[in-house]
């Protein structure tokens, strides 16, 4: 994660607490999300490591606002 990241990461965590109690179960939905793109991602072959971090940072951010 960059420093240049810090703000959004910020912004993201204080709203999706909020998205969570107004649609209950949409974090797990996003993770769920994430997950089978990774895993289709990686299954075409066109994983890299840029994108395999990036995927793991999203969860991360979602992990944060579900915490």
């Amino acid at each position: 994660m960059s420093k240049d990241d810090s703000g959004a990461i910020y912004v993201l965590t204080a709203l999706l607490p909020r998205l969570e109690r107004a649609m209950p179960g949409l974090l797990d939905e996003l993770v769920s999300g994430i997950r089978a793109d990774k895993e289709a991602i990686k299954t075409s072959g066109r994983m890299t490591p840029q994108l395999e971090e990036t995927f793991e940072s999203a969860v991360k951010i979602l992990g944060r606002a579900s915490a």
